[in-house]
């Protein structure tokens, strides 16, 4: 069987190794096709796999690479990646430089992941940027319609080009196309306004980028109450503004969360109501 290869930085994350090992464990059990690659402490991984019984997979779906540095959320992501070549974040971005995985996960310090696979992964011609996405639930306009909207950037280029964010576009299309098998998505230019002479010039000078790409579905400008609306599929922004959204939108299911279990709390008509609606509220 042909698999997934998927490096995993072991090392990554406020609670590395141990919730890092077993949630890749889990995604081998649910999908038969992924064959993971540990990058991390061998011992410490190994002795992770030995004990969680319940998560046990085939030998063949996993293996490690061994490595003994790694950079802490806390240091600084520039000196961290200088000081420490062979941080497990490096050696991970290294294994999918020479062909040896498919795609790398961590979760681990952004500022470290970017620099890693800025520095050991060659780019795609005419990429300038790498670029974060975040994927948002959003409504579905009709049955053609996804349901999540991919937004990118949001916080690996803070002040972006008209180039970089045409190409985030770009990006974000091939992604839903490739990974959510949407036909023709539905590009969106976060903007303070819909009108095509809102915002300041880079974003003027986007607009009309897009708009004269007539390979593309570009709907134009939206703003930001359209963004869980499903307005559009594609949602493009700064790096800057799209962190700002991101935080909110992640505050603002928070205060949902919050307000629930207040609510819960409040009387037995509000536990009933609470317990009718849990299976709808989960999907």
């Amino acid at each position: 069987m042909q698999y997934h290869r998927i490096v995993v930085d072991a090392m990554g994350g406020d609670h590395a190794p141990l919730e890092i090992v077993k949630g890749a464990l889990q995604a081998c059990k649910a999908s038969p096709s992924i064959q993971c690659v540990f990058v991390g402490d061998e011992a410490a991984i190994s002795d992770i796999i030995r004990r969680e019984k319940k998560l046990k997979v085939d030998p063949k779906r996993w293996e490690i690479v061994h490595t003994m540095e790694t950079i802490n959320m806390e240091e600084d992501p520039k000196i961290g990646i200088e000081e420490k070549p062979e941080a497990s974040i490096l050696v991970a971005a290294r294994l999918i430089r020479d062909g040896k995985g498919d795609a790398l996960v961590s979760a681990g310090s952004t500022g470290a992941t970017i620099m890693a696979c800025s520095r050991e992964i060659p780019r795609i011609p005419s990429i300038e940027r790498g670029v974060l996405a975040a994927i948002f639930p959003a409504m579905k306009q009709d049955d053609t319609t996804p349901g999540v909207s991919i937004m990118l950037d949001v916080g690996a280029t803070l002040h972006c080009t008209v180039n970089q964010l045409v190409s985030f576009a770009i990006m974000g299309i091939q992604y839903l196309k490739a990974i959510m098998a949407v036909e023709n998505p539905r590009v969106g230019l976060l903007n303070i306004g819909t009108e095509e002479t809102k915002g300041h010039n880079v974003l003027v000078e986007t607009n009309k980028t897009l708009r004269s790409m007539k390979q593309l579905n570009f709907i134009g400008n939206i703003e930001g109450k359209d963004i869980m609306r499903g307005n559009a599929d594609v949602i493009v922004t700064e790096g800057y503004i799209g962190n700002v959204a991101l935080k909110s939108l992640e505050g603002m299911a928070e205060l949902t969360i919050q307000t629930g279990k207040q609510i819960w709390k409040k009387n037995l008509l509000s536990k009933t109501g609470l317990i009718m609606l849990s299976p709808v509220l989960k999907k």
